[in-house]
């Protein structure tokens, strides 16, 4: 396969552009890509500036407007074409590059895929994918924000494409899949559950393991763990505050241990603290579009920026795309 080429918003997220092209060399010299920063090119080029880029194939794409965190999604994607959102897209659609990767609006990230790229067939409606931090190498959060709402159909839909990246990027030979609920029995849950239920428990292509509670799913063997965007959203959310909450509180018992048990349980938080920052996965995948799309937290960084480089280069080699769509053919 040629030289992975990611198309990046440079212009997206709290820290644009410096973060962004920033992260976006870091990516190109370790991971060995093609990048292509869109952009404000005056912006971009001084950014480029400050680094050494003289052996890295990286290029700027002039973007002349950009869509801000307080603007509506779908009316700003609809009416700024030229946003470096939608400009990226059309760097991936017209064949130029293989992914795209933002740190910007995530609704305008989502919006922009479904309006530049198209769902797959089959594919109602696009879902986030997200590693669940460091607690457990191989286990999946789907959906982890992009529907608020969704139907037993779309929950059937997100766990194929669950299992084909958790099998396809994730390397999962045989990936189970649990239906988040309050309840371990199929009669648990809401009706959106209880029938989604049903329907993953027919279903041939996937390995259904059942319902799986909050407190047992990391202990589980359930590898994707399938839920609406906002069920996922805060559960997400609530695991990095969980996380953040216990490391202060054994940082605040130090001071009462002795010197040699400080030191050596410092470096203990410091390791936990590292492997379950969400920098370390960089952005959550968008599965379901017909191209790759990467959407990481605004408030990311250079070091985000460069993993959710990885995340990318992993599932455009793996063609994951390819995998979801011999997948939904097959469930049809």
């Amino acid at each position: 396969m040629n030289m992975v080429h990611i198309a990046v918003d440079a212009m997206g997220g709290d820290h644009a552009p410096e973060e962004i092209v920033a992260g976006a060399i870091q990516g190109a010299r370790d991971l060995n890509l093609r990048v292509s920063l869109v952009g404000d090119p005056d912006a971009i080029r001084y950014e480029l500036s400050r680094g050494q880029t003289d052996d890295l194939q990286m290029e700027i794409i002039p973007a002349c407007d950009v869509i801000h965190m307080d603007e509506s999604p779908v009316n700003a994607v609809r009416s700024k074409p030229d946003a470096s959102i939608n400009v990226a897209c059309r760097k991936v659609t017209e064949g130029h590059a293989d992914g795209v990767l933002t740190m910007g609006h995530t609704g305008a990230g989502l919006i922009a895929a479904m309006s530049n790229f198209g769902c797959i067939p089959g594919v109602e409606r696009p879902a986030a994918i997200v590693p669940l931090l460091g607690l457990r190498k191989d286990v999946y959060l789907i959906d982890a924000g992009a529907n608020t709402e969704v139907g037993p159909k779309q929950l059937l839909q997100f766990a194929c494409m669950g299992s084909a990246y958790a099998h396809y990027a994730g390397g999962i030979a045989h990936p189970r899949i649990g239906l988040l609920s309050n309840g371990s029995e199929a009669s648990k849950g809401n009706k959106v559950g209880r029938d989604a239920y049903k329907l993953l428990a027919a279903a041939k292509n996937i390995l259904f393991a059942g319902n799986v509670e909050g407190h047992t799913m990391l202990a589980s063997d359930v590898n994707v763990v399938v839920c609406d965007g906002f069920a996922g959203n805060v559960l997400f959310k609530t695991i990095e505050g969980v996380i953040a909450a216990v490391l202060a509180q054994v940082q605040d018992i130090l001071p009462q241990l002795p010197a040699g048990a400080v030191s050596l349980l410092q470096d203990h938080l410091e390791n936990i603290r590292s492997i379950n920052d969400y920098a370390r996965i960089g952005a959550a995948t968008l599965l379901g579009v017909q191209f790759p799309m990467f959407i990481g937290h605004g408030r990311s960084k250079a070091l985000a920026v460069r993993n959710g480089m990885a995340s990318a280069k992993r599932m455009i080699t793996s063609n994951v795309v390819g995998a979801i769509r011999r997948t939904m053919e097959v469930d049809e």
